[in-house]
């Protein structure tokens, strides 16, 4: 499914709702098309868009709240008239029923404006106690975005927010594996901004000389590059995952030319278990496991924040999804306030690499 968001080029003129009725030749697939009373898209329009491999977004109301269906040319094998009725109500859990009575023989994407902000970052569908998908949440500082891939064939459903990472476990020594790591290059990382060097900086509120605010209590001090003691003796496991979800909900902002580095899901890595040795740090692990799965990640090296700061990822870089979009991490729920570089790895650590296209405020940053 992560072809589904290839050809997304023709979301990007999207600027206004256009009604689903009358002769099919007047609808702009450029343009939101309104989903009709009845629900139903008729056969032609599906038609259209699978000839055209174009893509049609479908704009539809419940109970207030505004969903939409993406759907992809590329992905339909045959064209038939489909029901893109949804019926949501919320409360604990967002409960959904779509009115297709059988599948539309391909995927595509729900998104569900909420009026409300989840603390989460994640959520997950469930038929009953059963999950089913995942859902990926984007979205602003005062409401979140649910967005799903179906494929029509699970009628009802609830949404659930995932539980928030929990923080600190202790660590436990494990055995060296026998292969040799590459050893880290200068890179640079402090959220989205690249400052330039200057030695006339004066330092206030507590800043240490690298213009990092003080730490939160309780949470993990920065650990110098310089400093670091990387004891190959000594393993434990953290998980690494990277995502871009929130690009799904500001398409327009996208680079054209980006489109097709877009997955489906936004989910470039999936949760995964990795190995390190004691001392090294998220960026040691980053540069080491995108080499290993043959992700594309390209760093640069900021000496005023003493720093690797990581302007890409699976080729989308910052200022790629707009003036306020690049790449985050977080750890154990919270966006440190330091580089990457400078954060020694615990055993047990959960990482998340996270794309934002609104300097954080769209990935939970400032909440956690």
């Amino acid at each position: 499914m992560k072809r589904i968001l290839s050809l997304l080029l023709a979301f990007m003129m999207m600027v206004s709702l256009c009604a689903c009725r009358g002769n099919f030749g007047s609808v702009n697939l450029n343009d939101a098309i309104e989903i009709p009373e009845d629900g139903i898209i008729k056969e032609s329009i599906v038609r259209k868009i699978q000839s055209e491999n174009a893509i049609g977004v479908f704009t539809g109301e419940s109970n207030g709240l505004k969903y939409e269906w993406t759907i992809f040319g590329s992905d339909i094998a045959e064209a038939k008239a489909i029901h893109l009725g949804v019926s949501i109500t919320t409360g604990s859990e967002v409960k959904v029923s779509l009115q297709q009575a059988e599948p539309f023989g391909f995927s595509a994407l729900l998104s569900i404006h909420l009026e409300e902000k989840w603390q989460e970052d994640s959520a997950t569908a469930y038929w009953g106690d059963k999950a089913v998908a995942s859902v990926s949440l984007t979205g602003s500082k005062n409401h979140t975005i649910l967005n799903c891939i179906l494929d029509g064939s699970l009628q009802e459903f609830v949404i659930r927010p995932d539980a928030l990472p929990q923080e600190d476990s202790l660590p436990t020594e494990t055995t060296a594996p026998a292969e040799e790591t590459t050893p880290p290059t200068e890179g640079n990382d402090e959220y989205l901004s690249r400052p330039e060097d200057s030695d006339d900086t004066v330092y206030t509120d507590g800043k240490d000389k690298y213009l990092t605010d003080p730490i939160p209590e309780g949470k993990p001090k920065p650990v110098e590059p310089e400093d670091q003691e990387v004891d190959k003796g000594r393993t434990y496991t953290c998980t690494f995952s990277i995502e871009c979800s929130t690009i799904l909900n500001n398409l327009d902002m996208l680079n054209p030319e980006k489109l097709e580095m877009v997955p489906s899901d936004g989910v470039i890595l999936a949760k995964t278990t990795v190995t390190f040795y004691e001392g090294e740090s998220v960026f040691d692990v980053l540069q080491r496991l995108c080499k290993e799965m043959g992700i594309h990640m390209e760093s640069s090296w900021t000496p005023i924040y003493n720093s690797a700061y990581i302007e890409g990822i699976h080729n989308l870089y910052e200022f790629d999804c707009g003036e306020l979009s690049g790449w985050m991490y977080r750890v154990n729920g919270w966006y440190p306030n330091y580089g990457c570089s400078r954060y020694q790895l615990k055993d047990g650590d959960v990482v998340e690499w996270r794309y934002t296209c609104d300097l954080g405020h769209d990935v939970g940053r400032g909440m956690s």
